[in-house]
């Protein structure tokens, strides 16, 4: 869905008391079942390649939402935006597919456990997605499709904010 370059994102779903993650520094697109990772509720590495360094977002998210997946990239547009708003306007009303406007989590290091903490706090009200200021977006869903649709309209919205801001 053009949202990733490279390795510059991450998925996981959770089945039962299990995480599947993508691992670290493999290209998406390159996937197959065999180089994901599996980890329990407390980061334990189980089986597979190394999990992704945003192990601590992804155990801070199934701990405080109802999520069975997430997504997090670093897509151009949402990376942008996340560098200059604190919530992304509400332009137009699909951002009640998110939950309200989302909100711009504060900067914390990527792969700390305090950039989790930062999501859940720019998630609570029932927001679905938020932007991670200076660093990408993140998204939570059911399901893998959900999340990834989820940002996907994140990306969208952040492309119609910085277009009507270049309009006037």
């Amino acid at each position: 869905r053009r949202l990733v370059t490279g390795t510059s994102g991450n998925l996981s779903v959770r089945v039962g008391d299990r995480i599947v993650t993508t691992p670290s520094g493999v290209p998406l697109d390159s996937l197959d079942p065999a180089r994901l990772s599996l980890i329990d509720l407390d980061g334990t590495h189980l089986s597979g390649a190394v999990p992704t360094s945003e192990v601590p977002l992804h155990l801070a998210l199934y701990r405080h939402t109802g999520a069975g997946a997430i997504a997090h990239t670093h897509a151009a547009v949402s990376t942008a935006v996340s560098c200059t708003c604190d919530e992304l306007p509400a332009l137009h009303y699909n951002v009640l597919q998110l939950g309200g406007p989302p909100r711009t989590a504060r900067y914390a290091t990527f792969g700390s456990a305090q950039l989790g903490e930062n999501v859940v706090q720019a998630l609570r009200g029932g927001r679905t997605a938020a932007l991670m200021q200076n660093h990408g977006s993140v998204s939570i869903g059911q399901d893998l499709g959900q999340a990834c649709d989820r940002l996907e309209l994140l990306e969208w919205l952040c492309e119609l904010h910085v277009e009507a801001h270049r309009l006037g």
